[in-house]
């Protein structure tokens, strides 16, 4: 399985406004596992030419899936206030308890409207 964008179009096109989240050297791994959940969306109906849709689709959900596994083994902090400090923590089982919702609203925000998530007459 390859991956339906690459570290040019990361950085160039999807990245053209921010700084890349994930590092480049780490960018394949994370732009595969986001191709396999596209993949699993689609019914493999992607094709051999990609559109820019489902580009985008995989840098944006690379950088979910590398943000969960950061934060998965960072410190867990998901809000802090200073002034008579409050500190709110979410336990990484919970962050990938969350993942299929994640991994589903970003590949619905994508590509809901691409006809890419139909299987025969039935919406998935």
């Amino acid at each position: 399985m390859t991956e339906y964008a690459d570290t040019d179009f990361y950085t160039i096109t999807y990245c053209e406004y921010n700084e890349p989240i994930i590092p480049i050297e780490l960018f394949g791994l994370y732009a595969k596992k986001a191709s396999a959940s596209i993949n699993r969306y689609t019914f493999g109906n992607i094709g051999e030419e990609v559109p820019e849709a489902v580009k985008l689709c995989c840098c944006d959900l690379a950088e979910a899936l590398y943000n969960i596994d950061s934060r998965v083994s960072g410190s867990g902090v998901t809000s802090e206030k200073v002034g008579d400090v409050t500190v709110n923590y979410e336990s990484g089982e919970l962050r990938r308890q969350n993942l299929p919702k994640t991994v589903r609203s970003i590949i619905y925000s994508w590509l809901a409207d691409t006809g890419l998530l139909h299987r025969g007459g039935d919406l998935c």
